[in-house]
């Protein structure tokens, strides 16, 4: 098993005696490649999975293909608990096999997941699910929020969470763990907030308004210590956490943060009235030719949008955030620039 944390409130390392150890699914994507690390370093080790073995592994982690994990149920006694990270990720004009591949992935996977789970006899099981699998609101979420999803995307996520649900039901020895995570922004992020990020870097407006609009975000280390965090502390049943900064900031707030680490100009801003115009012409251009416009109107809709998703309920529980936002924003900053993108 995973040992309770020590006296600083982090876990200790599990207890190699008796070769434990974590299966982590999906460990190749941005989320795994941040957690696999940060596992290592508190020496927690284990098997790391996808639809190709994961390669540069941190020591004590092996590699292994998703379909020969999944064949060998019966050998997985030294796995202690599952972390699930695959994910098919969100898009903003979801297609007819977008569709297809949340039900799939999210949902069909996660099933899968949770039966070999069964069959192997582990009982710790933590789901990394999203903020997008309830429907958002002006006002704060809690994780009692009904799983009302407004999107093709978060109806997967929450279709998924409840399989979790059920699969904690049905024994009352299993514990499960669902982490409602904020966007996730680090180090080779590739997502909206790191191309936010080059829009402040750049000098191009990146904001609409005032950029009064409050966002929950999450940075990938303070994720993956609400990973290892949940996991050594998963009881009975099931528990769901929001994973979140400390603090909620305004997108003006955030740019100026980006704005002051990488010394670049003031962030810009653009009148709402000329952001929806704009928005218009984006829409014509990507469905006449495919193309990715900067700006179009559901990518309006999601910056306008309030997302504060606090984590009150897992700091009561004992977790300690590792990093300050600004930290977080200093890393990616830098990744930002050792890839050779604009400054």
């Amino acid at each position: 098993m995973i040992d309770a944390p020590d006296e600083s409130g982090e876990p200790r390392a599990m207890l190699v005696g008796e070769k434990k150890t974590v299966l982590v699914t999906g460990a190749s994507g941005f989320v795994g490649q941040g957690l696999l690390p940060y596992l290592a370093r508190h020496g927690v080790g284990g098997v790391a999975t996808g639809r190709q073995p994961p390669t540069n592994l941190p020591a004590g982690w092996l590699g292994s293909p998703r379909g020969s994990v999944l064949d060998r149920a019966a050998a997985a006694q030294t796995i202690d608990a599952v972390v699930h990270l695959e994910v098919r990720q969100h898009v903003s004009r979801p297609t007819p096999a977008d569709a297809s591949a949340f039900d799939r992935v999210n949902v069909g996977n996660t099933h899968e997941w949770l039966e070999w789970a069964g069959r192997a006899g582990v009982r710790r099981f933590i789901f990394v699910s999203s903020i997008k699998a309830v429907a958002p609101s002006l006002e704060p979420r809690l994780e009692a929020a009904p799983l009302v999803a407004d999107d093709l995307y978060g109806r997967s996520k929450a279709a998924a969470e409840q399989a979790v649900r059920d699969w904690a039901c049905a024994d009352p020895e299993r514990a499960a763990v669902i982490l409602r995570a904020a966007p996730v922004y680090g180090p080779g992020n590739g997502a909206n907030l790191a191309a936010f990020a080059r829009q402040v870097l750049r000098g191009r407006p990146c904001l609409v308004g005032d950029g009064a609009t409050r966002k929950s975000i999450v940075s990938r280390t303070n994720l993956a210590a609400a990973i290892m965090f949940t996991a050594a502390n998963a009881r009975p049943g099931c528990d769901v956490y929001n994973v979140s900064d400390p603090n909620t900031t305004t997108m003006a707030e955030l740019a100026g943060l980006i704005s002051m680490l990488a010394n670049a100009p003031p962030p810009r801003a653009i009148p709402a009235a000329v952001a929806t115009l704009i928005a218009g012409v984006g829409d014509i251009v990507e469905t006449l030719t495919g193309w990715e416009f900067p700006l179009t109107t559901p990518r309006l809709r999601a910056i306008r949008e309030t997302t504060v998703f606090p984590c009150d309920k897992l700091v009561a529980a004992g977790f300690s955030h590792p990093q300050t936002t600004e930290q977080g924003l200093a890393e990616m900053v830098e990744s930002l620039r050792e890839r050779g993108r604009p400054v």
